[in-house]
C-alpha cells in the first residue's frame, strides 16, 4: 500500500512538470531556427559586400595611377645669388609654377634734413631730401629652371634676370629723367658651376666688391649679389672710384661672378663702348660709335678672400682693377681694402689710387687721385647699430668742368682745359640706427664736408651739380632723421 502511494505521487509531479519542459524546448528550438535566419543574412550581407570590394579593387587597379607631383629643381630653391630661399628675403611672389617665378620687392625711404652752406653767403636748408641711406626703388627678379643644364653638366642651370627702376621720395620723379629700369636692366644666367653670368645695365664690378669697406654698411663678404654704399649725403662721393664710363652702373655690358669654395669670389666685367648712336636702338644713343669700338668700354677685375680666422676674429678682403675709356681718354683705378670683424665690432679701410687722362688727347695733363677711408660699426644688440667714419681724396692736376668744378671720378674729362693745384676733399660721417624688424629701420645720420687747396665743388654729395654750378660748399654740415622700408 505504501509503495503504490509514491509510486501515484510521482507520476503525479511528472505531470504536472511536462507541459514546463515541453515549453523550454520549443523555446530553444525557436531561439535556435532565429540565431540560424540571422547568421545567414549576416553571411549573405558579408557576401555583398566583399563583392563589392572586389569590384572596386578592380576598377582601381585598371585606372591609371595618378600623377606624381614633379619634384621642385634645385634651381629654384635659391635666389639669383645662389642663397637659399629660406635664407634670403625675395620679395613677393607673383608667379610660381615650379620652373618659373617672378618676385617684385621695392625699398622706400623718407629723410628729413637740414644742411649749412648750401649758397655762397653760407644759406641752409631744411626739409625732405632724396634718400640718405638707399635709393628708393621697385624691382622684379625672375628665375627659370633649366633641364638641359644636367645634360651639360651644369645641374641647378636656370636663367634669370632682374629689372629695377629708381624713383625720388620728396616728389615721385624717377631717378634717371626718361629712363625707367635705370638702376638694373639685364638677364642671364646662374649655377654654382658656372657662377653668375649677366648681360645689360648693371652695377660695375668693382662697386659689388668695393662695397664691404667702401662705407661702414656695405655687406661683410662680397657676393654675387648687386651692392654698394649709401646713396645721397655728404661721403658717399667715395664711390665714384668704382666707377665706368658710365658712373658707378655699366651699359651694355657683361659680367661674370662666381664663388670658389667657401672663401674666394672672383669676377670679371666688360661694358662695350656705349657713347655712341651706332648699333643700340633707343633713340640711337648708348651704342658703340660707328669706327671707334672702344670709346665708352670698360674692364674690370676683382678678387675677394671672404671671412679668414684670424686671430680670433674675421678678416675679408679684395682687390680691384678698373679701366674705362671715357670719349677716347683713359681712366683707371687700383682698389684694395676690406674688413675686420669680432664680436660685435666690425672695422673697414681701403685706399684707392685713381689716374685720369684730360682733355683732347690728353692735352690737359693726367690727373692723379690717392684716397683712403676709414670705418667702424658696432652692434651691441641686433636692433641697435652705430657707425662712424671718415674719408679724404687727395688729388694732383684735376681738372674743372664746364662749371669750374672738380669733375668726378670717371667724369668726362675731353673738355677740360683749366686744371687746379693740388686739392683734397674730406668727410666725416656717423649714424644710429634702430632695426625695429626684418623690413624697417628708423636712423639719426650726420656728416661734415671740407674741401681743402684749389679743388672747387659744384654740389659736396658728388651727385653732379645738384645745387647749382659755382656755390661755395667747403665746409657743409648735414643731419638727417629717416625711415627706410623694404618688402
Amino acid at each position: 500500500m505504501k509503495n503504490f502511494a509514491m509510486r501515484a505521487s510521482a507520476l503525479a509531479v511528472l505531470a504536472l512538470a511536462q507541459p514546463v519542459f515541453a515549453s523550454e524546448v520549443d523555446d530553444l528550438r525557436a531561439e535556435i531556427a532565429a540565431q540560424k535566419a540571422a547568421e545567414a543574412a549576416q553571411k549573405a550581407r558579408l557576401d555583398a559586400l566583399e563583392q563589392r570590394l572586389n569590384a572596386m579593387t578592380a576598377q582601381q587597379a585598371a585606372a591609371p595611377a595618378p600623377a606624381k607631383a614633379a619634384p621642385i629643381p634645385v634651381a629654384m630653391t635659391t635666389d639669383q645669388n645662389g642663397v637659399k630661399l629660406v635664407d634670403a628675403p625675395s620679395g613677393v611672389s607673383l608667379y610660381n609654377n615650379g620652373t618659373t617665378s617672378l618676385h617684385m620687392y621695392g625699398l622706400i625711404e623718407a629723410t628729413g634734413s637740414h644742411a649749412n652752406h648750401q649758397t655762397t653767403g653760407g644759406g641752409s636748408t631744411t626739409g625732405f631730401q632724396v634718400a640718405w641711406f638707399s635709393g628708393n626703388r621697385l624691382g622684379f627678379d625672375a628665375d627659370h629652371a633649366l633641364a638641359i643644364g644636367d645634360q651639360i653638366g651644369l645641374p641647378g642651370l636656370k636663367v634669370i634676370s632682374k629689372l629695377e627702376t629708381e624713383f625720388e621720395l620728396p616728389t615721385g620723379d624717377m631717378d634717371t629723367s626718361d629712363v625707367f629700369f635705370n638702376r638694373d636692366a639685364w638677364m642671364g644666367f646662374y649655377s654654382d658651376d658656372l657662377g653668375k653670368l649677366t648681360f645689360g645695365r648693371q652695377n660695375t664690378l668693382t662697386r659689388d666688391f668695393t662695397q664691404t669697406w667702401g662705407d661702414a654698411y656695405g655687406t661683410a663678404d662680397v657676393t654675387l649679389k648687386e651692392g654698394g654704399y649709401s646713396n645721397v649725403n655728404n661721403f658717399k662721393q667715395f664711390i665714384f672710384y668704382s666707377g665706368s664710363a658710365n658712373g658707378t652702373r655699366m651699359n651694355s655690358s657683361i659680367a661674370w661672378k662666381k664663388k670658389f669654395g667657401a672663401h674666394v669670389v672672383t669676377g670679371l666685367a666688360y661694358a662695350f663702348g656705349s657713347q655712341g648712336a651706332g648699333g643700340s636702338g633707343d633713340v640711337g644713343n648708348g651704342g658703340s660709335t660707328p669706327g671707334d669700338f672702344k670709346k665708352g668700354s670698360t674692364q674690370e677685375a676683382s678678387i675677394a678672400l671672404n671671412s679668414i680666422d684670424i686671430g680670433g676674429g674675421l678678416l675679408s678682403a679684395n682687390l680691384s682693377y678698373d679701366r674705362a675709356n671715357v670719349n677716347d681718354l683713359i681712366h683707371q683705378s687700383e682698389l684694395v681694402g676690406g674688413d675686420f670683424r669680432i664680436g660685435m665690432f666690425r672695422v673697414n679701410a681701403g685706399y684707392v689710387h685713381y689716374t685720369a687722362e684730360q682733355g683732347a688727347n690728353n692735352s690737359a695733363g693726367t690727373r692723379t687721385d690717392n684716397a683712403w677711408t676709414i670705418s667702424a660699426s658696432l652692434l651691441p644688440t641686433p636692433e641697435n647699430e652705430f657707425a662712424l667714419g671718415f674719408n679724404d681724396s687727395k688729388g694732383k692736376h684735376a681738372g674743372f668742368n664746364g662749371g669750374g668744378n672738380i669733375l668726378n671720378p670717371f667724369g668726362n674729362t675731353a673738355g677740360v682745359t683749366a686744371v687746379a693745384a693740388n686739392g683734397s676733399k674730406k668727410a666725416l660721417f656717423a649714424s644710429y640706427m634702430y632695426h625695429v624688424d626684418r623690413q624697417l629701420d628708423v636712423y639719426l645720420a650726420g656728416d661734415y664736408f671740407k674741401v681743402d687747396g684749389a679743388w672747387v665743388l659744384g654740389d659736396a654729395q658728388g651727385n653732379g651739380n645738384h645745387f647749382g654750378a659755382g656755390q661755395a660748399y667747403s665746409n657743409e654740415t648735414e643731419i638727417a632723421i629717416g625711415a627706410r622700408y623694404k618688402f
